[in-house]
């Protein structure tokens, strides 16, 4: 194996609390009803789709246009990324032994990439990452393996030679069919997630702590 590809949100960074406040919060602003449905659908998307999907639900009330509700939502989060965002525990330990093991490793994100290098920058952690790439950069939201091709083709690796990260059965998934190596990690979910995640990945675990050993060695299989 030679390269590692991680999600952001809810895998490297402890941040998918934060969406689901902002999707109330910019709906509320709105004064449209949430519902936990919303944040669900939502999840699947990039940036992009997600405004579209908002500029849908509220077009009977007021038409904004996609690129002023980003602007909303970016407003509503960046002061997080910045400040608040911390990493999952363990996180540093692993790409810390995934460093000194030789793997080339990236970020893909549905996020901004610019708020996701701001939150890796001051936790000190980009530095492991040859790259961060957005769902939108990439012209496809994580139901398509466009982007983990992408990331694969950039790291000098073939999907079977790459590892993949994921806390989302859908993104897990389309890694998996797109014949990575996926392993899921966390389920904020609960029992749901993590069942649909074992169903995918080549295997789960709650903590990257499962995946170091005592002597801060990499334990992957």
């Amino acid at each position: 194996m030679k390269a590692m590809i991680f999600d952001a949100d809810g895998t490297l960074l402890d941040s998918m609390g934060l969406w689901r406040q902002i999707d109330r919060a910019f709906l509320k602003s709105h004064h449209y009803p949430y519902s936990e449905r919303i944040s669900e659908q939502v999840e699947t998307m990039s940036l992009q789709q997600s405004a579209g999907y908002f500029q849908r639900l509220l077009r009977d009330r007021e038409m904004l246009s996609e690129q002023q509700i980003i602007a909303e939502l970016n407003g509503l989060c960046a002061g997080a990324y910045e400040t608040e965002i911390q990493a999952m525990p363990f996180v540093p330990d692993f790409l810390e032994a995934a460093y000194q093991a030789g793997y080339r490793m990236c970020v893909a994100t549905a996020s901004q990439k610019e708020q996701i290098s701001r939150a890796l920058s001051r936790l000190g952690l980009l530095d492991y990452f040859s790259f961060v790439v957005d769902a939108d950069e990439a012209g496809a939201a994580k139901t398509d393996p466009k982007i983990f091709l992408a990331c694969a083709d950039r790291l000098g690796s073939r999907p079977e030679e790459t590892w993949v990260f994921e806390d989302a059965p859908h993104a897990a998934q389309t890694a998996a069919s797109a014949g990575f190596l996926v392993i899921g990690v966390h389920a904020p979910g609960g029992k749901k997630q993590e069942e649909l995640l074992k169903k995918c990945c080549f295997h789960f675990v709650p903590s990257f702590e499962m995946l170091i050993d005592q002597g801060k060695n990499l334990k992957l299989y």
